[in-house]
């Protein structure tokens, strides 16, 4: 169970009773599908509560639910800086990603009823260091009322009257990147359309973020994969300099020179697996999102300040980036990482990104509890 992050909702609101955990519990193991009715209907019914609630500065963007979803705060700042729409396509996302779990549910449930039997207001005077505000008999009967009405758990009218919660159930990762996201709305609100450039540490979840990012706007996406250095030009003095492995001149020329003109264009997408170049036709867009290594190559920058481009860059520790190319890619690709391209990332962000200023920074770490 992600018996954390309840205890630390619980222990911020010594208000709550046994069905507001039972409340928690269910959003953990179920998500928002069983909340989404047709998309404006959800996205009326989030800018009602919104313009119905007051913005509250001190309070947190979100608050971690566990299996990688949060409950978003409609009255933090940097989230009522998003158009109702947006938030109802978060949880679309959401709920089209999210696994429900009963069991998950059943299980949680089991093991905050022997929490509660040990450390609930009942418990006996030697159980200190941690303490629930219900008792396991009125957890057990908050659950028997859940199962007997087989609808969905509300919050207690005590907590209600306490707390006023107003938020909406989305991946955790979309409240991770809200300062992005706040960031690419400003952009869209004062000339229509917005660019983001997101570069960062090999597997720190860059293709994974603007994968999220792609169906909450009409976008065109960008891949740096596609603008690695064909292998005529590897010389050894070009893959000495700094950023040297990626194609920027074609991407500075091809792409970046032909966004501002609002006009149809193509680009060629290099395969390092076959080492051939195809030809991709691209629409305009109100979004354009740009990731992957050297996103943020130095020569970029004026195209960037023309565009008004969101900069940002994904950071993961050392441990953490090798298990996750171990998953993804097996052990003769991570040799290969660590020997070539990984020492090619960190020449270039010693260069030119050491102090990482003037930039969105986020990281790409996610606990292994909040999977």
């Amino acid at each position: 169970m992600n018996a954390e992050f309840l205890l630390r909702s619980l222990a911020a609101r010594p208000q709550a009773e046994a069905q507001d955990a039972v409340k928690f519990l269910f959003q953990n193991a179920y998500g928002c599908g069983h909340l989404l009715p047709e998309a404006s209907a959800c996205a009326e019914s989030i800018g009602k509560e919104i313009a119905l609630s007051h913005t509250a500065d001190a309070e947190p963007a979100f608050e971690p639910l566990g299996s990688g979803l949060c409950r978003l705060n409609l009255r933090a700042p940097l989230v009522r800086a998003l158009p109702p729409e947006r938030i109802a396509r978060m949880m679309r996302v959401t709920a089209e990603q999210f696994q429900p779990s009963p069991v998950r549910f059943t299980d949680n449930l089991s093991v905050l009823l022997a929490l509660a039997g040990r450390y609930g207001t009942d418990a006996p005077p030697a159980a200190t260091f941690l303490s629930l505000p219900f008792t396991a008999a009125e957890l057990d009967a908050a659950a028997g009322r859940h199962a007997a009405s087989g609808g969905l758990p509300r919050h207690s009218e005590r907590y209600r009257e306490a707390y006023r919660p107003a938020y909406r159930v989305v991946l955790r990762r979309y409240a991770e990147a809200l300062p992005l996201l706040a960031a690419l709305e400003r952009r869209l609100a004062d000339t229509g359309r917005a660019t983001l450039a997101l570069d960062g540490d090999c597997a720190s979840g860059k293709t994974t973020l603007v994968a999220l990012l792609e169906p909450l706007y009409d976008c065109n996406v960008f891949h740096m994969d596609d603008f690695f250095l064909p292998y005529a030009l590897r010389t050894p003095e070009r893959l000495l300099e700094p950023g040297g492995n990626v194609h920027y001149e074609r991407f500075r020329r091809e792409v970046l020179d032909s966004l501002p003109s609002g006009k149809p264009f193509t680009y060629g997408a290099f395969s390092c697996k076959t080492g051939e170049t195809r030809s991709v036709a691209v629409t305009p867009r109100p979004v354009s999102l740009i990731e992957g290594s050297y996103a943020l190559h130095p020569t970029f920058d004026g195209a960037y300040r023309r565009l008004d481009a969101v900069k940002a860059l994904l950071t993961v520790s050392p441990a953490e980036q090798r298990d996750r190319i171990l998953a993804r890619n097996g052990e003769a690709m991570l040799r290969r990482f660590q020997n070539e391209w990984i020492p090619l990332e960190i020449q270039y962000f010693q260069a030119y990104h050491k102090t990482r200023e003037d930039r969105l920074i986020l990281s790409g770490h996610q606990s292994a509890e909040d999977l």
